[in-house]
């Protein structure tokens, strides 16, 4: 795993706790409105965009619709003198030619609920046809008695009584009660087979999706119009509900019927009423007379063999359109009736799975998938997670609706998605933009352009905690700036560090630095955080050498203002280091720290003994390779290290250092040799050449008065070279 993986995982460990609570918050509140039908009507819209697209015509249609249109009115009126309402005898003749023709069952889904204006003989002829035919009609219940009187209220509870239905395990909250009931007149009501109700219920947005099977008026259950005429052709004898089930059953036969909450059917629509054979009740009235008269019928008598009939009004002036999924409009009310008879044959009623036990359970789990994908991978894999969730909640629907016939949420899970992913990636910009505004207040200061433009590109790599790998590291110095500092005002001083320090800080921001902090005139730095570069120790050494060239062109302006003039000492060492965002939650410092950290620190201070402006450590000197130009300085004891530590002094980088200097280095290391091995006359002697080539060279003037020093007993008795200063280092 790379450090940028690592350190995006702390940072999705860190913020997913957060995130957490942000979805679930957003899940709480989609919920409430789950909970209150919000999404009920887009959860019904998709539920018929799945029925047109995807719902297949049937191969048998046991139904056929017989119908009075709006052509049919104005042909009775204009050709055959009968106007509206037309005679109950006429309804007699088409009864008479469906039951000759064999039809299975004959349904009008009409309501003869006020006598004929024809006569009473008009009704008594249609009742004898009801009769023989065994034909069954529609009635109407109602919570409001509206126009009809006390009287006749009673009246169609007893004339319907006989048609109510014994049904097992009745839950009477699952049913509201219609204690009214607009029943066909008696000389009908009391010569029918049967009888069934057509109240048609709408949803929000009008459209028919749900039928009721039964109908509870006070402790009785009357069936539907539907559920009559079904009961009647599979010649069903029991009924029970069974856990939000009607179960019908009858010799060797039984169908169930999924209930919803309100004990209603949701109808499986197969397509608008085009998909069943419509015909001409008028036509067939005219057939049965054709034949009375010894002619040719208009419809030949077997197209209605063992079907199920349903006569309705398809015609405008009688407004008994239902709006379906296939035809929000102009549908006729026979449609209504008809799809359910053909579900509860077909046992092919759609269920829905809308009820909160189902759907708020997997809110939840997807919230909480996406919570967790978000916080831990970048946006695009959240988004292609996301997409990937709602691809699968489009194929489990399509797949659940066309094998099983259920109908599962898709919108509130759609929108909690969306919605998760959306608040969890604006959470991750707002985290990372104030990570950016962090590294750009906290770094661009000091660091390069470049490297401050990766950090805000990925700000994992600032988070608290550290990492331990191998860098350089640079302290710098101004020699006797205390007493510089005594003799400037507090203004000059100011404006004098501020100078010197801008300069220094471009320097090393321009190698690609870090500018860990000041303290006083001191300048801390360190190469290979937090862009990690494999060449940190020969960046370091190439923006030291350009400070200290700098400062020797600032020298010369300072000298002009007759301001102070500055020489820095500079320790670059370089070695494993621990690093990073170190402190608190609260107040971070992004730094280094360890042994090799603190030698350059040291290395620093070690100038003053040898007169030098550039020290560097051995490591450095190894990993910085070739193209510079350095002469060995001395083997120092460090305090707090068993072995001594090897120094050099950075002259400069190769081609740009003078023969003579060279020269001079390379005699100062001969000399060296001498000294370590005791040779003291011989490396007096040698260390005096230096300053044929480096003339008052400081270094070799340490050498010198260590040298008058020495003590020839302890020269003989052990000698190693190493300097062990008297003061901490």
């Amino acid at each position: 795993m790379n450090e940028s993986s690592s350190a995006r995982e702390k940072q999705g460990a860190a913020s997913t706790p957060r995130l957490l609570l942000l979805c679930t918050l957003f899940t709480s509140l989609l919920s409430i409105f789950y909970l209150v039908d919000a999404f009920e009507s887009a959860h019904d819209a998709i539920s018929d965009q799945l029925q047109i697209h995807i719902s297949s015509p049937p191969d048998e249609k046991p139904v056929v619709y017989l119908l009075i249109t709006d052509a049919s009115l104005i042909e009775a009126d204009e050709v055959d003198g009968i106007s509206w309402p037309w005679p109950r005898s006429a309804y007699a003749e088409a009864v008479r030619f469906l039951n000759n023709a064999g039809a299975k069952e004959i349904i009008f889904d009409m309501i003869f609920s006020e006598r004929s204006v024809h006569g009473y003989e008009d009704d008594v002829g249609f009742a004898s046809a009801v009769e023989e035919a065994g034909v069954i009609l529609a009635n109407l219940s109602s919570s409001h008695r509206s126009a009809m009187s006390e009287q006749r209220a009673l009246e169609n509870l007893r004339i319907t009584d006989r048609f109510a239905l014994p049904v097992e395990g009745t839950d009477a909250t699952m049913f509201k009660d219609y204690p009214y009931i607009r029943a066909p007149v008696a000389e009908l009501t009391e010569r029918v087979k049967a009888v069934g109700d057509v109240k048609f219920v709408q949803d929000r947005d009008g459209i028919g999706r749900r039928i009721p099977m039964l109908i509870r008026s006070g402790n009785r259950y009357h069936p539907s119009l539907s559920l009559s005429a079904s009961a009647s052709a599979l010649g069903i004898t029991a009924y029970r509900i069974e856990e939000n089930e009607l179960v019908l059953t009858g010799p060797g036969i039984e169908r169930s019927i999924p209930l919803d909450a309100e004990g209603m059917a949701r109808s499986h629509y197969y397509g608008d009423s085009g998909i069943y054979d419509k015909y001409l009740l008028l036509r067939v009235i005219k057939s049965q007379i054709s034949i009375d008269e010894g002619s040719p019928p208009y419809y030949d008598p077997a197209l209605f063999k063992d079907k199920i009939v349903i006569i309705g009004a398809d015609a405008t002036e009688l407004k008994d359109f239902r709006p379906n999924p296939f035809n929000k409009s102009n549908d006729p009310g026979a449609h209504y009736h008809g799809t359910a008879i053909h579900n509860i044959l077909a046992g092919d009623f759609l269920q829905s799975r809308y009820e909160a036990i189902y759907v708020l359970p997997v809110l939840f789990l997807t919230s909480l998938l996406l919570a967790l994908v978000t916080a831990r991978f970048r946006a695009t894999t959240g988004f292609a997670f996301t997409f990937l969730l709602l691809a699968l909640n489009a194929v489990t629907a399509i797949y659940m609706f066309k094998h099983h016939g259920l109908l599962i949420d898709v919108t509130a899970t759609s929108i909690n998605l969306i919605g998760c992913f959306i608040l969890a990636t604006g959470f991750n910009y707002v985290t990372e933009a104030r990570q950016r505004h962090f590294v750009t207040s906290a770094f661009g200061q000091y660091l390069s352009p470049d490297v401050v433009k990766a950090l805000v590109d990925d700000p994992n790599r600032l988070l608290l905690g550290g990492d331990v790998r191998t860098m350089t590291a640079f302290f710098s110095d101004i020699a006797g700036f205390s007493t510089i500092s005594e003799r400037l005002s507090p203004q000059a001083l100011v404006a004098l560090l501020n100078e010197y320090l801008s300069e220094m800080c471009d320097i090393i921001g321009k190698y690609h630095g870090t500018v860990d902090k000041f303290e006083g005139d001191a300048i801390m730095a360190f190469w290979g955080a937090p862009i990690y570069r494999h060449d940190h120790a020969r960046l370091a050494l190439l923006a030291a050498l350009e400070m200290q060239e700098r400062l020797r062109v600032l020298r010369t302006k300072w000298a002009a203002e007759g301001r102070d003039q500055l020489f820095v000492r500079m320790g670059i060492n370089s070695g494993p280091m621990l690093v990073g965002n170190m402190g608190s939650r609260t107040r971070m410092n992004y730094t280094v720290m360890g042994d090799a950290v603190n030698l350059a620190s040291r290395l620093e201070a070690a100038n003053k003994f040898y007169g030098t402006n550039l020290m560097i450590s051995k490591k450095t000197r190894a990993l910085a390779g070739d193209g510079f130009v350095t002469r060995e300085l001395d083997a120092i004891q460090v305090v707090g290290k068993k072995k001594p530590v090897f120094v050099y002094e950075l002259l400069g980088k190769e081609g740009e250092v003078g023969k003579s200097l060279q020269h001079g280095a390379q005699l100062f290391e001969q000399a060296l040799i001498c000294y370590r091995k005791g040779e003291l006359f011989a490396a007096k002697e040698q260390f005096a050449q230096v300053y044929d080539h480096i003339p008052e060279d400081p270094a070799t003037a340490e050498f010198l008065r260590r040298i008058e020093a020495a003590d020839k007993n302890m020269v003989q008795g052990g000698w190693d070279g190493v300097f062990k200063p008297d003061s901490k280092m």
